[in-house]
């Protein structure tokens, strides 16, 4: 739907991005390469909220029948402690120490309405309780360390009743804070609202079933709205901008300062837009629209920043790729980056391609990746940034198909090639078998990369929204209902 159909006039729109200016401008940034280019803008976020119960019986003979279950406790409420920092924006329904049937029935109570329920396992013969707490139909992590019981056997008979459960067996407490990520990503998919700029709009087949699957809002924006938005922008914050981003280059090749002027101002506009229709993400038919032609800049290095504090920015209006983005960026806390993949079974290698990445691959905290200014590859036009990724990172690729179905691989990055063919910014990812991946390959080109493994936070995920998750290099995909096998190029 488009702004208007929000209820937004269009000069009530435009009045908001010109209100955002003050916290979005160039006098909000600094520069670049060890100090941010801007943060994400400012809204309240609401918080996870999570039912957290210990379960346990009076008297167990595993793991030990004097098992002290309040000192179990109290341990567990220290580890919950030290992981304040990355437990901030969840709360706790607290539920206690549940030992009887009739405690249980006054937690469940408390528990209607959770984003999810985090058991913990204390000792054996808690199963009881657990089917019970499924009665509320929200998904249940039934965290355990070594020891706990022999419940974890009885899980994946329970998974295969449909029941929305995963065990979570672990020696190491830390893991608490990733026991709790798929709730997260529930709750905040649901609040998300991605805009989409291209002539005419999404399709509403995909629109509708996007949510009522998750619930994320995908709003079209007509194209002149960007076109106003770059317009308002004072050439002097375009100017001011442009020099920051010149700053924290490495260096700059190709384009001429006017390009980087453009494309700072692009940059600026897009944070306004996202500003004003509180927004988490935004995608754009940035090749199609004639952006140059206009006079105007790409959006690249807008799309770099909103992922670098957090937020998301994708090319070529793929809402495919923007979906998987939001996923990974609410579980895990990682920026994508969207890629033209290229097979090398020479080096057994998948090089993934495109002038558009974060610098921040490793999050908002982490540490931001060296660049240069280049134009764009394909019409060597425009203001790009070519990033220097890290070279043995663990990577995995991604892209969400419809609503229903996630292909997912992992691998390595070896190399960061820098050949004057392809995109800009280059990895070269070693996999098990990229003649696999050139047999199995479906849904269109682009894929999505994310620093590290996430294959365990995926499972789990997947499993609670109803998603099937693929891996492209082991499964059998020809056999997977919904993938698209139209033999064009499409992304």
């Amino acid at each position: 739907m488009c702004v208007h159909c929000k209820g937004v006039s269009r000069r009530g729109f435009l009045e908001a991005v010109s209100a955002s200016a003050a916290v979005l401008g160039a006098g909000a940034v600094t520069g670049a390469l060890g100090a941010s280019l801007g943060t994400a803008p400012s809204r309240p976020k609401s918080k996870i909220r999570v039912g957290r119960v210990y379960l346990a019986v009076p008297a167990s003979g595993w793991p030990k029948p004097d098992l002290n279950l309040a000192a179990d406790v109290r341990k567990y409420e220290d580890e919950f402690a030290k992981l304040k920092p990355q437990l901030a924006d969840v709360e706790f329904v607290e539920g206690g120490l549940v030992t009887s049937g009739q405690q249980l029935a006054a937690v469940k109570e408390k528990f209607k309405g959770v984003s999810g329920i985090l058991a913990i396992h204390l000792n054996c013969g808690v199963t009881g309780y657990v089917n019970s707490l499924l009665e509320l139909g929200a998904p249940l992590v039934f965290f355990a360390m070594p020891y706990a019981g022999h419940e974890w056997h009885t899980i994946a008979s329970m998974q295969r009743l449909g029941r929305k459960i995963e065990m979570f067996p672990t020696s190491n407490y830390a893991d608490l804070a990733a026991a709790v990520r798929p709730f997260r990503a529930i709750q905040r998919l649901k609040e998300a609202k991605l805009l989409y700029i291209r002539d005419p709009g999404p399709d509403p087949q995909y629109v509708k079933a996007i949510r009522e699957k998750f619930g994320t809002e995908i709003v079209n924006v007509p194209s002149q709205e960007l076109v106003a938005a770059y317009r308002a922008i004072p050439p002097a914050d375009a100017e001011a901008h442009a020099a920051t981003w010149i700053r924290g280059a490495e260096k700059v090749v190709e384009p001429p300062k006017e390009d980087i002027v453009k494309g700072a101002r692009m940059d600026l506009a897009l944070f306004k837009l996202v500003e004003a229709a509180g927004a988490s993400t935004i995608t754009i038919n940035c090749l199609g629209m004639g952006l140059i032609d206009r006079d105007m800049g790409y959006p690249c290095l807008g799309f770099c920043r909103l992922n670098d504090v957090g937020l998301g920015g994708v090319c070529e209006a793929d809402l495919k790729s923007a979906m998987t983005h939001l996923l990974f960026l609410n579980l895990v806390g990682k920026p994508g980056f969207v890629t033209d993949p290229v097979i090398d079974l020479a080096t057994n290698t998948i090089i993934h391609a495109h002038c558009v990445s974060a610098t921040k691959m490793d999050g908002v905290e982490g540490p931001a990746a060296p660049y240069v200014i280049r134009n764009h590859l394909e019409d060597h036009r425009g203001c790009v940034l070519q990033v220097k990724m890290r070279i043995g990172e663990r990577i995995t690729m991604s892209r969400l198909i419809g609503s229903d179905v996630l292909l997912y691989s992992t691998g390595e990055i070896v190399g960061t090639p820098d050949v004057d063919r392809g995109c800009r910014t280059k990895i070269a990812v070693k996999v098990g078998s990229a003649q696999k991946f050139l047999d199995n390959w479906s849904c269109g080109l682009h894929r999505v990369v994310f620093y590290g493994d996430h294959a365990a936070d995926l499972r789990r995920f997947c499993r609670f929204k109803g998603i099937r998750l693929v891996n492209e290099e082991t499964d059998d995909v020809h056999r997977v209902p919904g993938l698209e096998w139209q033999p064009q190029i499409h992304a």
